[in-house]
């Protein structure tokens, strides 16, 4: 009767250890266990990712100091790099931090993130022009470096460029039409001899500005580029989850859900000047939702747009 019991007894914790309840938490538990490690290893890395770039961008300022204390102004363009490094570090750790466990979110930015050229050319002929390499006009007020007519005449043809391409948004087939007019344009100009003309004129334009207006250009512009991509443009964003979606088109407005269900996303970067040049393979981002209240909302500018579809697709696999 007893060896009776004990059989009993044995086969219901055998029941109990093969059951799937206990399975299904063991495998779970060994689950939890794999990725803990996986995940202290990307903190680390994300950790010497930062501290990386936080010394590179203090070499950066303290180079710029370095001709003040040797009895120059200082540079100020490393200053800005410097500057714009600890940005781009402190718009890493944020978008990881915001992102959830199994989502990912993007910010749309606005189309000032183009300027960048325009406040580094100001800076570069600024310190260029400091180093030596401006022209020494002799004025009421004394000596003065100015920059040469040259680099003022580019300065002026790259800012020119840059708010054309960021203004008009030339896409596709009107892109390509537009090259091959500007392409027609100058072969016409080399088979008539017009080239020498055109470039002995512009050539010939004495445009001498000095080094601290170019430095205050760059200062105007460059101060509310960092401020608009690294503060107010954050504001600006779509979080991307298995479930859901959610929204802030507008600095200030309240977030909007939608089912991620049936959503569609197609990415526009076919403006090459603005999207490939300026932008380092920026674009913009269509998202076309479904259900009660289907809508097709546009995303500008948002960066590395290719890794936003590619992180989309892996979350939507997650999913299944």
């Amino acid at each position: 009767m007893n060896e009776e019991i004990d059989n009993d007894d044995s086969s219901d914790s055998l029941d109990n250890e093969s059951s799937p309840l206990r399975v299904e938490n063991v495998e779970e538990k060994d689950r939890a266990d794999q990725e803990k490690p996986k995940k202290s290893g990307a903190i680390n890395k994300r950790n010497k990712v930062a501290i990386n770039y936080g010394i590179v961008s203090a070499i950066l300022v303290i180079l710029s100091f370095i001709p003040f204390f040797l009895g120059n102004d200082f540079l100020i363009t490393p200053f800005a790099l410097g500057v714009c490094i600890l940005g781009m570090t402190w718009y890493s750790v944020k978008r990881k931090r915001d992102c959830s466990d199994d989502g990912i979110i993007f910010y749309s930015h606005s189309q000032i993130v183009y300027y960048w050229p325009i406040w580094l050319g100001a800076f570069l002929i600024s310190d260029l022009s400091v180093l030596g390499f401006g022209v020494e006009v002799i004025v009421e007020e004394g000596e003065q470096s100015f920059a040469p007519s040259k680099f003022t005449l580019f300065h002026l043809l790259v800012t020119g460029i840059v708010i054309f391409f960021t203004t008009v948004n030339l896409r596709g087939v009107w892109a390509i039409v537009f090259g091959v007019s500007a392409l027609a344009v100058g072969l016409t100009l080399s088979v008539l001899n017009m080239w020498d003309p055109v470039l002995q004129r512009l050539g010939n334009l004495e445009l001498y500005v000095n080094s601290d207006f170019y430095r205050a250009l760059g200062a105007v512009v460059f101060i509310p580029w960092l401020m608009v991509v690294f503060l107010f443009d954050l504001r600006r964003y779509f979080h991307f989850q298995p479930s859901q979606i959610t929204m802030v088109r507008e600095i200030g407005e309240g977030e909007k859900n939608f089912d991620s269900f049936g959503a569609v996303m197609e990415k526009h970067n076919d403006n090459y000047v603005q999207h490939i040049a300026l932008g380092f393979g920026s674009g913009d981002l269509s998202i076309s939702t479904h259900g009660g209240e289907s809508d097709t909302i546009t995303f500008p500018n948002v960066w590395r747009i290719n890794k936003v579809l590619k992180e989309v697709s892996k979350i939507r696999e997650k999913r299944g």
